[in-house]
């Protein structure tokens, strides 16, 4: 998975890599003719060949000219293939975690896919994508050097290889510690931002309940933590830093003093390749410094990749299975759901028959949220069986489903968006058909007020509690869906409205409308085909209203209560 996700970097932006490469390596190659050329001017110095200094100096022009244009074109490309790599990556993530099925989705907080899209990608881009280019420019570095040293002398170089070995061992050594840090780091730092969404989510509660003192205390903990691991990282770069550069002081004056000698010994050595060897010293030393930094930032990317590999791994299978184009009827079989060890749906067997409308009451925790959302695929780990039409749900394309259905939650999620973006969530709906769902819906008041562009604010912050649901219920009913589950819709509503939405969506033709509900009124529940009675995770009775009073039982019970 690591390789596929990788791929999304270089998709489409092989070119620009390849330009990019070329032009690095032509800086490697300018680079060391520069060397070469000090060293030859040296050597002119002694003969005082003005001639063939000019030429030299002509020679670093053209050089010079040449590395500029190269720079620019650096400048132009980068950027370029930096926006390409990084967007591509970040939609092709966000993609796969929008295909997934909400069983699927709802194995990891939403902290993860944020750290995943946000903070990950950031350290994937800072640190993996232009490594690359670094690598190849200081491998072809330190190999050209090398030959050209060999050229001049091979025992000098065999000398600089062995002292050059100095501060690449202290790179290993103290940079082997990054990758660890680097997943410490990002792991806390998921941690730390899931700490603060839910906080201000739940803003209120802290400041009713009066823990601001506490929360504070908490933030202040977690940030210590995440601060600390990024203070350790930067401890060892530090380290790092401090080791090399004073082994390379050693290398580069072991190589002189060994140069001087064999010159003063045999006199085989020019003092003026004594200098060049000097110069390419920091041609060897750089790249095995650097390489090892590269490849452990390369290396502490990997954590990310597999994160993020973990995140998508699941089979996107909304798409996979049968196909349903029609609802005849929803038939559950034995069906039992546990969460945590506790046991909240208790082998519950029921026929639920087209075009018909059911009310599912019962005390709060008898299971009637879980079974709806049952229905809606949000849970795949029950026993038994749930059959649209003959195909049980685990069978069927989930896509397919949610074609063809609609869910108004008790909690409303409202985007920050306009009114009307949020009831039709961005799709073409015909003037007629949103003209109908909104009145239906109890909505024309509040577009007549505010308009339909008026921005609803984050999770609809501008919005009342009943204002949302009205949303959400117009929304449901653009889809013209053969399907309709409601949990508690009108909750948030006054009781005459409520019953006015409920008539409303009671009346919608050639649709199953299966609600949850806790208002009993003989006016709204007399109106249902079928009534469910849920407790403690079963089903315990059903029928109409008249038969479920005369039944004088459980639901006969729960109505004397109000």
């Amino acid at each position: 998975m690591n390789k596929s996700v990788k791929s999304y970097i270089y998709k489409g932006n092989i070119f620009n890599f390849i330009v990019l490469t070329c032009t690095s390596l032509f800086q490697t190659a300018a680079m060391i003719i520069i060397s070469l050329m000090l060293e030859k001017i040296m050597a002119i110095a002694t003969s005082k060949n003005l001639e063939a200094l000019y030429e030299q100096g002509i020679m670093f022009l053209v050089l010079l000219v040449l590395s500029v244009l190269m720079y620019l074109l650096i400048i132009y490309l980068k950027p370029k293939y930096q926006k390409k790599a990084i967007t591509q990556y970040k939609n092709n993530i966000y993609g796969y975690i929008l295909d997934k099925n909400i069983a699927n989705f709802n194995k990891n907080n939403t902290s993860t896919y944020i750290s995943a899209l946000t903070n990950d990608v950031n350290k994937i881009e800072e640190d993996y994508l232009f490594s690359a280019f670094d690598l190849i420019t200081n491998i072809t570095l330190f190999l050209c050097t090398i030959v050209i040293m060999l050229i001049y002398s091979p025992l000098l170089t065999l000398a600089g290889i062995i002292l050059s070995l100095l501060p690449f061992v202290g790179a290993i050594v103290v940079g082997g510690k990054l990758a660890f840090h680097e997943k410490e780091i990002s792991d806390q730092n998921a941690s730390f931002m899931h700490f603060v969404k839910d906080n201000l989510i739940g803003f209120s509660t802290i400041k009713v309940f009066k823990s601001e003192k506490k929360i504070k205390e908490l933030f202040i903990k977690n940030n210590n933590v995440l601060e600390s691991k990024k203070t350790s990282k930067t401890k060892t770069l530090a380290v790092m830093e401090m080791v090399q550069t004073v082994l390379s002081i050693v290398s580069q004056f072991g190589v002189f003093f060994i140069g001087a000698y064999i010159s003063i010994k045999t006199g085989d050595i020019a003092p003026s390749v004594i200098l060049l060897f000097v110069q390419l010293m920091n041609y060897i030393i750089s790249p095995l410094m650097q390489i090892p930094t590269l490849l452990s930032k390369r290396l502490a990317c990997k954590p990310l990749f597999t994160k993020i590999s973990e995140i998508i791994q699941t089979e996107n299978d909304n798409n996979q299975g049968e196909l349903i184009e029609n609802i005849n009827e929803i038939t559950i079989s034995n069906l039992q759901f546990m969460y945590d060890d506790k046991v909240v749906l208790n082998d519950i067997s029921y026929k639920f028959e087209r075009n018909k409308s059911y009310a599912i009451v019962g005390t709060s925790g008898s299971g009637k949220t879980t079974l709806i959302n049952l229905l809606l695929a949000k849970h795949n780990n029950y026993s038994g069986n749930i059959y649209y039409n003959n195909t049980e749900l685990r069978e069927i394309s989930i896509d397919s489903l949610f074609e063809i259905s609609s869910f108004v939650e008790q909690n409303v999620f409202v985007f920050d968006d306009s009114i009307i973006n949020n009831i039709t969530m961005y799709s073409n709906i015909e003037e007629e058909v949103l003209k109908e769902a909104i009145y239906k819906s109890g909505l024309a008041k509040l577009i007549e007020e505010k308009g339909e562009n008026y921005r609803c604010g984050e999770n609809g912050c501008n919005l009342s509690g009943g204002e949302k649901q009205r949303i959400s219920i117009a929304r449901a009913l653009v889809k013209k869906s053969q399907l309709l589950l409601l949990d508690e819709a009108t909750s948030a509503l006054d009781n005459e409205t409520s019953s006015s939405i409920t008539n409303n969506l009671l009346a919608i033709d050639n649709t199953t409308k299966i609600m949850i509900t806790h208002r009993l009124d003989e006016e709204i529940l007399s109106k249902f085909d079928e009534i469910i009675v849920m407790k403690n995770g079963n089903i315990v009775e059903y029928g109409t209203y008249k038969e479920l009073m005369d039944n004088n039982a459980t639901f006969k019970s729960l109505v004397e209560l109000i």
